[in-house]
């Protein structure tokens, strides 16, 4: 048997200059805004949704098979 070897992701540190924007716009504007607050509780509600483990009921018509 051989083994498959595991390849490792190598982080560069390369940032575009659109993140690179994104992240002194986000330094210097860091004051969020009620919209911004809403969207990111929305976001977090959704991330929470996918990675929580969640045991849904079975629909009753399932019941009887």
């Amino acid at each position: 048997m051989t083994e498959k070897k595991i390849k490792t992701i190598q982080r560069t540190g390369f940032v575009s200059e659109i993140d690179q924007f994104l992240r002194d716009y986000d330094n210097s504007h860091p004051a969020v805004g009620e919209s911004k607050q809403k969207e990111i509780q929305k976001h977090q509600r959704i991330f929470a949704k996918r990675d929580a483990v969640v045991e849904d009921e079975a629909p009753r018509i399932w019941e009887k098979f």
